[in-house]
């Protein structure tokens, strides 16, 4: 498949400035603070003008920068500039009238409306090249229109930089990227450099030096709120431990996969929120008219129904707990989370070949292990986004983790510890046709170990549709089991093959057995005979194909390396056979968004080899103390005790999946705002963004900022506060979870 492609106004927000220094920096609205000696400041005060207010003085002249009309010059008074982070080291420069400071091109509109011509172009012609590939033998034919639509993409930008060659300095009336600098330290001051161009910023000739001197008077850059007040918890408790749950299935990025054209936005934007949760009519069109995907899984709407697209400043009709193509994990939504005691998050990094060649609309290559780079890279663009927000490098609460022991002390230093995991159909391209591997025991371990290295530490063998590894576990939702079987016809040429539930369920520990290839000719057989297989309303079905040969090898192969077993969607023969394999290596395993507990998921044998099973909060707060209750009452039989006993939450938020409606008895017994964090360390309101001010009264979890809410709901309930006990483990036991898996590689030897 062909390389990512990715659209410039939407992804590529590269990094991010900071916040620092709060002495230094005058609030807006505040008096006029002196100014910072140069001699003063270190290397790394390049950051601390983040999110504050500054008039720019130029070194030579000892004259400030001053904006009237369009214009740049020196004056003895400077204008007061709201230095808004991009990424580190980078800032736009925001005028009180709310303007930027740009190097400028007459040119820039038509620029810019024929860059993004080129890019549609490009990615239809590669899209084009993605729908044929749903036809095995006709991969030659996509490739070479991926790779076409991957040149005519290539020539966007360059097309657009031709167009806009000539710029001069000036003040533009939206951010473009002639509006975003880079500020480094230079002698005696700083240098500020346009970013797009490398001009350095002067006036009358020669580029200047700078100093910022604290200011009162900016309009502040448009931002979410956090409505929270307090100092969340850091170090241990009492006994060692650390304190806060984990979330433990997620997806940061899932708007950016199946395409990046079916959900629609992003957790930052180096812009800012006006462009990471502005108008989807990008992608869903005018009135929502081509959101086909949530006018039929939002629970909430219609068959194709008409919605306001317009994000920010309004928010009129999403983020809603029951859309499920819009993203809801912007970043300040995020630190609220945390600051309601989020400790551990798992992002898992997603994709769907099928799903994504199906969709017409797209902007990124389907490729799925593309489409995961893609999304880690968001990730790492996100972390740096965070640090220059909040004052620089390693400053921000979210903090991507490789280790346990690193996870345990980013916990303990009161942050949120983030592990990368996947969740997609062909991990390393381990599909098969026909029942013919795509990868081999070779292929299989230079790639964990590559992607050891970029950081993968969760792993899900088998997702939606069977693959070289295993098969997959079967739906008993009509609707979704038709799609799924159709989509295992498309991916493997054959559809499932089925057992009854009883003999599957029956199969006893130690005796789950590794599958054998099947020859074409026999899966041919099966293609002709099997279609559909039996439905679920007739008789209750399981997957015939349990792990294979080569899904064994890569479950230990994940062993070898330290690296978590995801289990939720594995069929009932496979996870038999993964939890044979993992209590024989002395291993835990992950159920991390299960929504119930029964003997047919195997819930009893996740706890017995010490594995972690977490709710998926898709329902109102009694829902969820009452899995959790489930939860108690088969531990104390499988050990005795609770005393180890934790569990998270999974949200599967970006995942197309719903999140928790209002409580239908939320008018007359409502959650009172505002209210105290299970701690009691931090104060919540109503979170606002824009001009949307959400209540879960009302929304329910409509984005993730409200999980503070759950769970203070969750406390309300009957059995509430004991649950609340075990979830706010969850963040430990994910680590001693981790540090046992951690201890099998170390007895592999790698």
């Amino acid at each position: 498949m062909s390389s990512i492609r990715i659209a410039r106004s939407v992804l590529f927000s590269v990094g991010v400035v900071a916040v620092a220094a709060t002495l230094l920096l005058g609030a807006c609205g505040g008096s006029r603070a002196p100014e910072v000696p140069v001699s003063d400041m270190s290397a790394g005060d390049r950051y601390a003008m983040a999110n504050g207010c500054f008039a720019v003085r130029e070194l030579r002249s000892g004259r400030f920068l001053a904006v009237a009309g369009g214009t740049v010059r020196l004056a003895d008074t400077g204008t007061p500039f709201f230095m808004k982070p991009t990424a580190l080291g980078r800032y736009l420069f925001y005028t009180p009238d709310q303007r930027f400071l740009a190097m400028t091109s007459p040119n820039q509109t038509a620029a810019d409306a024929l860059g993004d011509l080129v890019d549609a172009v490009g990615a239809s012609v590669g899209g084009g090249g993605d729908v044929i590939a749903l036809v095995n033998p006709a991969l030659p034919v996509a490739d070479g229109l991926n790779d076409a639509g991957d040149a005519i993409d290539g020539t966007g930008d360059a097309i657009e930089a031709a167009i806009t060659a000539q710029r001069t300095l000036g003040i533009v009336d939206a951010p473009n990227d002639g509006a975003e600098w880079t500020v480094d330290t230079a002698d005696q001051g700083f240098s500020i450099v346009a970013t797009a161009t490398g001009d350095a910023l002067a006036i009358d000739g020669a580029p200047g030096r700078f100093v910022f001197v604290a200011q009162s008077g900016c309009t502040p850059y448009p931002e979410a709120q956090l409505n929270a007040t307090g100092e969340p918890f850091k170090g241990r408790l009492a006994d060692g431990t650390v304190f806060g749950y984990a979330e433990t299935h997620m997806h940061l990025g899932g708007t950016e996969a199946l395409g990046g054209r079916l959900g629609y936005g992003s957790p930052f934007h180096k812009f800012g929120i006006p462009h990471a949760l502005g108008n989807c009519a990008v992608d869903h069109g005018p009135s929502g008219a081509f959101d086909a995907l949530d006018a039929i899984v939002n629970p909430d709407k219609a068959f194709f129904p008409p919605h306001d697209t317009q994000g920010w400043p309004t928010f009129r009709d999403w983020p809603s707990h029951g859309s499920q193509t819009h993203h809801q994990t912007y970043w300040v939504w995020l630190k609220r989370a945390w600051m309601g005691g989020l400790r551990l998050m798992v992002n898992h990094l997603v994709a769907n070949e099928v799903i994504c060649q199906i969709w017409p609309l797209k902007q990124h290559d389907c490729d799925e292990m593309d489409s995961i780079a893609l999304q880690r890279q968001l990730v790492l663009d996100l972390q740096d986004y965070i640090d220059a927000q909040e004052g620089g490098p390693g400053k921000g609460f979210f903090r991507i983790v490789y280790s346990a022991a690193e996870a345990r002390r980013v916990i303990e230093d009161g942050k949120m510890a983030v592990v990368l995991g996947t969740e997609n159909e062909k991990i390393f391209g381990c599909g098969e046709f026909l029942d013919v591997p795509e990868c081999t025991r070779e292929h299989i371990d230079a790639e964990l170990d590559r992607w050891y290295d970029l950081g993968l530490r969760a792993i899900f063998p088998i997702h939606l549709f069977d693959n070289a590894l295993g098969g997959t576990r079967l739906t008993e939702d009509p609707a979704l089991s038709a799609v799924y079987q159709g989509g295992n016809i498309l991916e493997t040429g054959h559809p499932y093959a089925t057992i009854p539930c009883a003999e599957a369920d029956a199969t006893p520990p130690g005796q789950a057995p590794t599958q054998t290839p099947r020859g074409i000719i026999d899966t041919v057989l099966l293609t002709i005979r099997g279609l559909p297989p039996a439905s679920p309303l007739t008789g209750c079905v399981q997957n015939a194909r349990g792990l294979t040969e080569l899904g064994d090898y890569f479950i230990n192969a994940m062993i070898d390396r330290g690296i978590l077993i995801e289990t939720d969607h594995s069929g009932t023969l496979a996870r038999k056979r993964i939890l044979d394999i993992a209590k024989a290596r002395d291993v835990p395993v992950l159920s991390g968004h299960t929504g119930f507990i029964s003997d047919s998921r195997d819930s009893r044998r996740i706890l017995e080899v010490g594995g972690i099973i977490s709710n998926l909060p898709d329902e109102p707060s009694p829902v969820t103390v009452a899995f959790i209750q489930d939860l108690i009452a088969l531990y104390r039989e499988v050990h005795g005790n609770t005393e180890r006993l934790a569990t998270g939450l999974g949200s599967d938020i970006n995942g197309i999946h719903v999140q928790a409606a209002p409580r239908q008895d939320a008018a007359q017994n409502p959650l009172i705002y505002p209210f105290k964090s299970y701690d009691g360390r931090v104060v919540f309101d109503r979170q606002v963004t824009g001009e949307r001010v959400f209540d879960l009264n009302v929304d329910g979890v409509a984005h993730y900022g409200l999980y503070p809410d759950f769970i203070a709901d969750m406390q309300m309930q009957p059995g509430g506060p004991e649950a609340l006990q075990y979830l706010f483990r969850s963040a430990e036991a994910y680590l001693r979870a981790w540090e046992r898996a951690e201890a099998a590689r170390k007895k592999s030897g790698r």
